[in-house]
C-alpha cells in the first residue's frame, strides 16, 4: 500500500543528533540543535514518474528525541506508526491489524536507518543548500532548501529535499528510484513540546490481529 512509503520519509528527518560540518549546512544544522520535539499536523502527495497525482494523505505526527514518535494517518486510511525508541508499532486499523517491530527491523539502507541510528550523514549523502524554482511563489519563496543526494545507486531514496523556514522544517520532498516523488507539507507546527515516554508506548486493541512479538522490545 501507497501510504507505507512515508514509515521511511517521516523517520528520515525526525531522529538524530548529526550536526553539519561546514557552513553551507548550518541550515540542517540549526534544524537539530533547536528541534528536540515538534507536532504537526501534514498532508502528503505522492505523483508518479509522468507527474500524476496517485495518492493524497493528511495526519498529524509527534516525535520527540531520541527515536520516539506516533506518525498518525487519519484519511483516506487510518494507520498510525509508534516508536518508544526501540519498538515500532504499525495499526492498521482497517485490516484491524498489528506488527510489532524492532525500530530499524527491515528498514535496510533507507534514510531512517541512517538517520534514526545517529550515523554520520555526510558519510551516506552529500548535503548541501540548494535553490528551487518555486512552483507556487507564495507557498516556497521564503523557504531554505537542503538537498540529500544518495552517493550509492542502492539506496532507498535518490534524493531528499528538506524546506526551511529559518530552522523550521515546513516541507519535505522525496524521489525514489522508481521517479515517484513524494511530498509532505507540515502546519499547526508547534516545537518543543514536553511529552511523555508513556506516549510513545502502544497497547493493541482489543480482537486485532498481532504479528510479531513484545520481544521485539
Amino acid at each position: 500500500m501507497k501510504i507505507k512509503i512515508s514509515l521511511y520519509l517521516f523517520i528520515f528527518i525526525i531522529h538524530s543528533s548529526v550536526y553539519a560540518k561546514t557552513i553551507i549546512n548550518s541550515t540542517l544544522e540549526q534544524f537539530y540543535d533547536r528541534t528536540q520535539s515538534m507536532q504537526a499536523d501534514f498532508e502528503q502527495t505522492i505523483t508518479d514518474s509522468k507527474g500524476k497525482v496517485i495518492e493524497v494523505s493528511t495526519g498529524e505526527l509527534i516525535f520527540s528525541r531520541p527515536d520516539k514518535f506516533i506518525f498518525e494517518y487519519r484519511s483516506p486510511a487510518e494507520q498510525k506508526y509508534i516508536s518508544n525508541s526501540k519498538t515500532l508499532w504499525i495499526y492498521d486499523v482497517e485490516l484491524e491489524q498489528v506488527s510489532i517491530k524492532s525500530l530499524d527491523q527491515g528498514l535496510g539502507d533507507s534514510p531512517a536507518l541512517l538517520l534514526s541510528s545517529n550515523s554520520n550523514v555526510y558519510q551516506y549523502y552529500d548535503v548541501n543548500n540548494v535553490k528551487l524554482m518555486p512552483l507556487s511563489q507564495a507557498k516556497q519563496e521564503s523557504l531554505q532548501w537542503v538537498q540529500l543526494k544518495a552517493k550509492k545507486e542502492d539506496t532507498t531514496f535518490e534524493r531528499v529535499l528538506l524546506g526551511f523556514d529559518e530552522h523550521k522544517l515546513k516541507e519535505m520532498k522525496m524521489y525514489d528510484n522508481f521517479g515517484q516523488l513524494t511530498e509532505l507539507t507540515f502546519s499547526k507546527i508547534q516545537l518543543n513540546k514536553s511529552f511523555s515516554n508513556r506516549q510513545f508506548n502502544f497497547v493493541a486493541p482489543e480482537g486485532v490481529d498481532v504479528i510479531g512479538t513484545v520481544d521485539a522490545q
